[in-house]
Parts: C-alpha cells; sequence; structure tokens
C-alpha cells in the first residue's frame, strides 16, 4: 500500500528520468528495530526503495554501532517503529546534523507519519525545506546530550521524596515531589500528560515543569518561554536518576546539593511532520479508548 500510494503521487505529478536520476543521488538511513522491520508496511517501503534503486542503509537498533554512523554517508535519516524509534533517529540526526522522518503505525504514535501521506519524491524535491525545526531541551548547556521530550528527575528510594528547589527568572520555589519533569512542547503529551501537565502545541517553543506526585502544594505545572532557564538544585544525599527521553543517563546520591540548568538549546533539528496541527484527535481518541 505504501508502495502503490507513492508510485501514484509520482505519476500524477508526471515526474521525467531526469528529475528521478536526481532522487537516487539521496542516500538514505532507515533507523529501526529487527521486528518493525519485518512489518508488511516497512517490507512494502523498502521494496519500492529497491524498485527505485534509492540507496540506503539499515541502522538496526539492537546493533549499538548505528550510533557511530557518519553524517558523510547520508543525508536523509528515516525511522520505521513508534515514538521511542522516532526518539533514537533524532537523536542521530541532531548528532549528525541531518534531518529525520519518521514514519510508523503504531498504537499511539504521537510523532510519526502514516505511510501514505508521505511523498518521498516530494521530500527531496523540496530539499526538506517543509521540515519542521525542533528545539530540544539541553541540561548544563551540553549540546551532545539533548532530551526533544523531557527530562526527567526522579526518587529512586520507594519511601523517600524529593527535596527540590526550582530557580528562574530570580525567584525560586521548594518543592516535596517523587520528581520532576521538564519537558518541551512536543513531549507535553509523554511523561508531562501521564503526571497531569497540559498538552501543548508543539509549534510553541517552551518549557514545561510538572511535579510527580507533589506533596506540597505546588501548580500542576508551570509553563515557561523559549527564553527561559531553570536552574533545579536537589539537596544532598538523596537518591535520585536523571533521565533523557525515558533513557537514564546518571545515578545521584551526593554529599552536596546538586543543580542542573535546563534551557532551550538555540540549535534546532529538521522533522517531517504532517502540519503544526496538534493531532489531538489522534492522541485523545486513542488513549480514552
Amino acid at each position: 500500500q505504501a508502495e502503490d500510494g507513492i508510485r501514484d503521487l509520482v505519476r500524477s505529478r508526471g515526474l521525467g528520468d531526469v528529475y528521478k536520476r536526481q532522487v537516487f543521488m539521496v542516500k538514505l538511513a532507515i533507523v529501526s528495530s529487527k521486528k518493525y522491520l519485518k512489518s508488511k508496511q516497512a517490507v512494502d517501503f523498502l521494496q519500492y526503495l529497491d524498485n527505485q534503486k534509492i540507496s540506503y542503509d539499515k541502522l538496526i537498533l539492537e546493533d549499538k554501532s548505528y550510533e557511530n554512523t557518519s553524517k558523510d554517508t547520508f543525508n536523509l535519516i528515516i525511522s520505521i517503529g513508534g515514538d521511542g524509534t522516532a526518539l533514537k533517529a533524532m537523536k542521530l540526526g541532531w548528532t549528525n546534523s541531518v534531518p529525520v522522518l519518521n514514519l510508523g503505525s503504531g498504537r499511539v504514535g504521537y510523532l510519526v507519519n502514516s505511510f501514505e501521506t508521505i511523498n518521498l519524491q516530494e521530500l527531496v524535491k523540496s530539499d526538506f525545506n517543509n521540515f519542521k525545526k525542533r528545539v530540544p531541551i539541553i541540561q548544563n548547556n551540553d549540546e551532545q546530550e539533548p532530551a526533544f521530550n523531557e527530562i526527567v528527575l526522579i526518587k529512586n528510594s520507594p519511601t523517600r521524596m524529593l527535596d527540590i528547589q526550582i530557580e528562574t527568572y530570580d525567584q525560586d520555589v521548594k518543592l516535596r515531589a517523587d520528581g520532576i519533569i521538564i519537558s518541551t512542547s512536543m513531549g507535553s503529551t509523554a511523561y508531562n500528560y501521564s503526571a497531569g501537565g497540559p498538552i501543548v502545541q508543539t509549534s510553541i517553543d517552551s518549557l514545561i515543569i510538572t511535579p510527580i506526585s507533589p506533596f506540597t502544594k505546588f501548580p500542576r505545572s508551570i509553563v515557561l518561554d523559549k527564553r527561559s532557564e531553570v536552574k533545579i538544585i536537589v539537596q544532598k544525599n538523596q537518591d535520585f536518576s536523571v533521565q533523557f527521553d525515558g533513557n537514564e543517563l546518571q545515578q545521584c546520591n551526593e554529599p552536596n546539593d546538586l543543580s542542573f540548568t535546563y534551557k532551550l538549546s538555540s540549535n534546532a533539528l529538521k522533522v517531517l511532520e504532517e502540519s503544526n496541527k496538534p493531532k489531538l484527535d489522534h492522541f485523545l481518541n486513542q488513549i480514552l479508548r
């Protein structure tokens, strides 16, 4: 179905052999898992690329060496899978300054596009100019470890809450909770939403601060603009971990207070999305089943 849809779109536009030769010069990186590559849509899509003699490499998630792929070998990354696969492909695209197209048919799949709505030929023709820019959160100005959905500080002890201080715009607020989520608008429908945070349209660059099971009286969330910088201080001798997009970055339990500074990066990643409209119907109809 994916192959037929893309082929029909090409025919309907009357694209000639000269244009096709330009398309074939594009080198793709296909990021996926062994499981997803066995799906019918993935098989049909790769068959279409083979038939059109479009060059690509498979970067299998189970093989960690995919993270060391050089940007000189491809100029578009395509993920095939769910949102987790999409986030891994986006980090690879960020590291190599390469645009990303996320394809999939997951149960929720808020970050992925359906195979049927994407015209690969038109993407190449446009030189990826219709890709949206997605800005991640960075911790302590480290551009090498971005988080496109959220960064989470969460307790490791089942019985003890974290004592946290939040500082922004020369103001500070104390919080006792199981943890705290610092989310982008793109990640507002992920952990942030599960913790009671708001859904924010993805075209709005913002930082969303949401506590996890707060003990003190604290707003459900605070939404800050793209110029904001947030400092999180966790008091000494507390056992907690720091997670980036669901992956643990570090374990902490220090005799001194620990502080982390969060802000949106000044750089952006090009990601193709069907539109800037929030997928409210898609998202809410799935989770409210």
